[in-house]
């Protein structure tokens, strides 16, 4: 469970792993990680979220589309993620649906980070 930022293409990118989370506390702890390097940092960002094995969940998705309307949509240029399989789609759905930072979906690293960088 961590956040840091990887260089792709001369442009950094804030990689949110949330691949050894499995339980719903797990995740929100990291998205609240996001939420605090979004309060401590200014201008746009550009995000990969890596799901991969990650436990998915109703809770964490409530919170996660509160704090796109009330702080990541402002400053969010392009959302992808990784590992989006089974409930995750059908929750990145619901998600994509009413957030303004779409989150678009990879099968891999380097697919995830060629679109984010162009």
């Amino acid at each position: 469970m961590s956040i840091k930022y990887i260089t792709h293409k001369g442009k950094q990118i804030l990689y949110i792993d949330y691949t050894n989370c499995k339980t719903v506390e797990d995740t929100l702890k990291v998205l609240e990680m996001v939420k605090n390097e979004y309060g401590r940092t200014t201008g746009q960002l550009l995000t990969l979220n890596n799901f991969t094995g990650a436990f998915g969940s109703t809770e964490y998705m409530k919170k996660a589309n509160q704090y796109a309307k009330d702080i990541f949509n402002a400053r969010t240029s392009k959302n992808a993620a990784l590992g989006v399989t089974g409930i995750k789609k059908i929750l990145l759905h619901g998600h994509n649906t009413i957030a303004k930072d779409k989150i678009m979906p990879f099968d891999n690293m380097e697919e995830a980070l060629d679109y984010l960088v162009k």
